[in-house]
């Protein structure tokens, strides 16, 4: 049932290739998930230069994280430092348990609202970044992934499946590692795959054939892009319909 839903489309749904506005300036705000290996928010903005589609020097991404770090953790600094910059996108990543576990998910939606609420006051538009399961524990997929989609519903906000790639990746391809011998954080592979997956959700484009491929093999990094690419649009195209059903 969930990799039936990962049979993407061949285009993105909803609006043309490329959005009605390309975000040029992200804030990524979460914990070791982002921040391993020289940090999530480094690949995508080099996924975004490769591609060209944003004027030069116009870009600017940032990492605001905290090791281990829930999202209401964030509460001391978010306001100021989501104030210090004209961002387009902040990118919302909670503890990769916390939205599913019952002690800390009131926690995790009450830190979501406030935070979206905030950035939306600013002219920021909220985002959220679906976190993958660990090894040994496929179930966490669903459960995020429902976790997830569940506050970007409620407070209309895009969601961004991380979680559903690395999924798709580990049932095709178990040769390939995403995670590291800790079984949770990621590793070059995870993280390159999560800034494609974020690159094809913000910019309603495919991350195939970008030259930068954080050091990977050309067939590994292209196989990502692909995955990133298809899961994304079916995303999307899942979301879509499901608010059409609301409608």
């Amino acid at each position: 049932m969930l990799f039936a839903l990962l049979l993407g489309p061949a285009a993105y749904p909803g609006e043309g290739s490329a959005g009605a506005s390309l975000p040029a300036r992200v804030l990524f705000v979460g914990n070791s998930f982002t921040y391993y290996n020289n940090s999530l928010h480094n690949h995508f903005r080099r996924l975004t230069a490769a591609a060209e589609i944003l004027p030069e020097g116009s870009t600017r991404a940032r990492i605001m994280t905290i090791s281990g770090g829930h999202l209401p953790e964030h509460a001391g600094g978010f306001e100021s430092v989501l104030s210090g910059d004209a961002w387009d996108v902040v990118v919302l990543q909670g503890h990769s348990l916390g939205p599913i576990s019952e002690e800390t998910a009131p926690a995790f939606r009450e830190a979501a609202s406030r935070f979206a609420g905030i950035a939306r006051e600013q002219g920021v538009r909220p985002v959220f970044f679906m976190t993958w399961a660990y090894t040994g524990r496929p179930e966490m997929t669903a459960e995020l992934d429902e976790a997830y989609t569940g506050i970007g519903r409620e407070l209309d906000a895009e969601v961004v499946p991380v979680g559903l790639a690395f999924a798709r990746v580990t049932l095709e391809r178990p040769d390939i590692a995403l995670r590291t011998d800790d079984l949770r954080h990621p590793t070059l592979a995870g993280t390159y795959l999560a800034a494609c997956t974020f690159y094809a959700a913000l910019y309603r484009q495919s991350p195939e054939g970008l030259s930068y491929d954080a050091g990977l093999a050309p067939e590994l990094a292209g196989y990502l892009q692909r995955i990133a690419w298809e899961t994304a649009t079916a995303y999307a195209a899942r979301s879509d319909a499901a608010a059409s059903y609301v409608e």
